[in-house]
């Protein structure tokens, strides 16, 4: 049996994505919420689009719902606050996330 990793995790490294991990275990699916103005949302979710792991499914008015795809909690929290200090982003909001055993991925796909 393997003897668990005793290394202390620092909160900036989980928020930050730096967490390294020996393999994904786990598919981490999340689903976010942005707001910016409404003129701008088509924009926005045109650059929201281009982040990996990401994917826009609506756009209403100034919401912007997206999809987040990660292989740990940190890659998700990461990219989330990336978003959130994106120029014209207002708010960028967790609202779901799901984790899946790595096994699934495949299975998903």
């Amino acid at each position: 049996m393997r003897e668990p990793d005793r290394t202390p995790i620092q909160r900036r490294d989980i928020l930050t994505g730096k967490l390294k991990q020996a393999e994904p275990r786990f598919l981490h699916i999340s689903s976010a919420i942005v707001t910016t103005r409404p003129e701008r949302a088509p924009d926005i979710a045109r650059r929201l689009a281009a982040l990996p792991g990401t994917e826009v499914h609506a756009v209403q008015g100034g919401k912007i719902v997206l999809v987040l795809e990660g292989d740990s909690v940190g890659e998700i929290g990461g990219r989330l606050a990336e978003i959130s200090v994106m120029e014209e982003v207002f708010s960028a909001n967790l609202v779901f996330e799901q984790v899946l055993p790595a096994d699934e991925k495949e299975a998903l796909a």
